[in-house]
């Protein structure tokens, strides 16, 4: 590598010698036809999903966006997602039986944490004890 000075008091250029051309050009591939992308520039189906329903940030639709217009395998991932919405939003309500949500207020209210009316292992069974050591730890 030459070393020149372009002026008093300025930055020193840098420039490559004839060699060193050659030793990078032999060594350095061809450009890529497509894109390569390392795993993490991916959009996450978190991500994919929060672009479907239009809840990115700013920043963050600006960058799927940009990844989107290069990537066929994210944008799969975000037609599937809207698939998925467009099947979720098309199946009508959802409803819960009243029972299961009985337990779920109650969930909060137990001291012991067991919803009423749940079945009670047999004593001396795996389960029972399972539920003795899981009690006592505090969970």
């Amino acid at each position: 590598m030459d070393r020149h000075q372009s002026g008093r008091g300025s930055t020193p250029e840098y420039r490559l010698s004839r060699d060193s051309v050659r030793e990078v050009a032999g060594s350095t591939p061809p450009p890529r036809s497509e894109p390569h992308f390392l795993s993490t520039d991916h959009l996450s189906t978190e991500a994919a999903a929060a672009y479907v329903d239009g809840c990115l940030p700013p920043a963050g639709q600006v960058r799927a966006d940009a990844h989107l217009a290069l990537c066929p395998q994210c944008r799969r991932e975000v037609a599937e997602q809207q698939d998925a919405r467009r099947a979720l939003r098309g199946s009508g309500p959802i409803h819960m039986p009243g029972d299961l949500r009985e337990r779920l207020r109650l969930l909060g209210e137990e001291p012991t944490g067991e919803p009423t009316g749940a079945p009670v292992p047999p004593p001396g069974s795996r389960w029972s004890r399972l539920l003795r050591r899981l009690r006592s730890s505090g969970r």
